[in-house]
């Protein structure tokens, strides 16, 4: 059954807000940074988010849709290349890497917890419970990375987060 988060991935309908998914691929950074009521349709997961609660659900259902699906898994793969502008972060295949401008234009995420760490383990998440857990591999693998060289343990909490950040929520079909 086609939801209207699938829809929205699929770039067939708006968001709540009234944005199409191709419109916020293409906002620019300063957006990108000052928005908080847009990730949650990008990246869902099955628990509300405070910040949207007009956000959809992540259910088994959608998530094993957009795990079946190329081109919903490549909009999930379109939205975190559209985060990844924000800090730097340079993505080819399931590799990521500091890009040229690392840590982007905001660099206050190295730094000690604030949203865009929430961000990222959103974002772990969503790739994960999608079908995209390679991916979210190569994330986790590049966040460690910076937090042992240039975050200088001011993300020990964030951390935890991230590495359970693929694990299925209770009751949650094994291998969804």
């Amino acid at each position: 059954m086609v939801t209207h988060l699938t829809s929205f991935l699929a770039g067939e309908e708006p968001d709540t807000a009234g944005r199409m998914i191709g419109d916020i691929w293409r906002k620019p950074e300063t957006w990108l940074e000052s928005r908080h009521d847009f990730i949650q349709w990008l990246f869902p997961l099955p628990e509300p988010s405070g910040a949207n609660l007009d956000a959809p659900l992540l259910t088994p259902d959608d998530a094993a849709r957009i795990a079946a699906s190329v081109a919903l898994r490549q909009a999930l793969l379109t939205s975190t290349d559209t985060m990844m502008r924000l800090y730097g972060i340079r993505r080819v295949g399931d590799m990521f890497s500091r890009g040229e401008g690392f840590p982007g234009p905001f660099s206050d995420w190295l730094g000690p917890i604030d949203h865009n760490h929430l961000r990222f383990t959103r974002m772990l998440r969503c790739l994960a419970l999608c079908g995209l857990g390679d991916t979210a591999q190569g994330l986790r693998g590049l966040l460690f990375n910076i937090a042992a060289t240039e975050a200088l343990g001011a993300w020990s909490t964030a951390l935890r987060y991230w590495r359970d950040a693929g694990l299925a929520p209770p009751g949650w079909p094994v291998g969804a």
